[in-house]
């Protein structure tokens, strides 16, 4: 059904490799014939974004504001045909599968102030990323490349892009056919999910050593 946006119809979509992305403003799920994914999961973190990391005075936490994320994911462009896909019914449902420690994300900091981030749920050993937002140069960056250190760390084998675009690329993302995805999907839901909150074992500097700079 078109239009459902409840956490439990959202699992089990999720579970058969579908995401929500509303097409002219109507709720659709989509299972693209090629999907994007970060392998090993490890993506690439620039030169930029490894000295905006440890220069900049940037704190890393995981799962210390996540509704605020989604706020700012949801924020960052604006309304419109042309602006955010989040709609008010989908930051909802992510803030309450967020409470229940399914719906997860990485936050950038700078003193106080929120300054980048990365939300996306996680089921098994497979996370799905949804969004991204950046206040500062780099800081996106950060938060999906540690993010994505963590979870290998954890060893989690599926980071789920979804949607091709050249920023995922630039990141060292890879497209998979739909079949291929769906066979590693249903590996990485036979584990248990590791549920929230989830905290950094590592210091975000020590992880930012696993990334490959292009």
């Amino acid at each position: 059904r078109a239009g459902v946006m409840e956490p439990a119809w959202v699992l089990a979509a999720y579970q058969r490799g579908f995401f929500p992305w509303p097409v002219d403003e109507r709720l659709a799920w989509w299972c693209p014939h090629e999907r994007l994914v970060f392998d090993r999961p490890n993506p690439h973190l620039s030169r930029s974004a490894l000295r905006s990391l440890r220069r900049a005075g940037w704190a890393v936490t995981l799962d210390r504001a996540t509704p605020r994320v989604i706020t700012a994911c949801q924020q960052a462009r604006g309304p419109g045909r042309d602006g955010t896909w989040i709609t008010d019914e989908i930051a909802r449902t992510y803030s309450e599968l967020a409470a229940q420690g399914l719906v997860h994300s990485c936050e950038v900091w700078e003193g106080e102030e929120l300054v980048g981030g990365v939300y996306g749920l996680s089921l098994g050993r497979a996370f799905f990323g949804e969004s991204m937002f950046h206040a500062r140069t780099d800081a996106s960056k950060v938060a999906v490349g540690v993010l994505a250190a963590w979870l290998d760390h954890q060893g989690f084998d599926l980071f789920d892009g979804q949607v091709e675009n050249e920023h995922l690329i630039a990141l060292g993302g890879t497209l998979i056919s739909r079949d291929a995805y769906l066979t590693r999907l249903q590996t990485s839901l036979q584990a248990p999910t590791v549920l929230g909150p989830w905290e950094l074992e590592l210091p975000a500097e020590e992880l930012a050593r696993r990334f490959r700079a292009p």
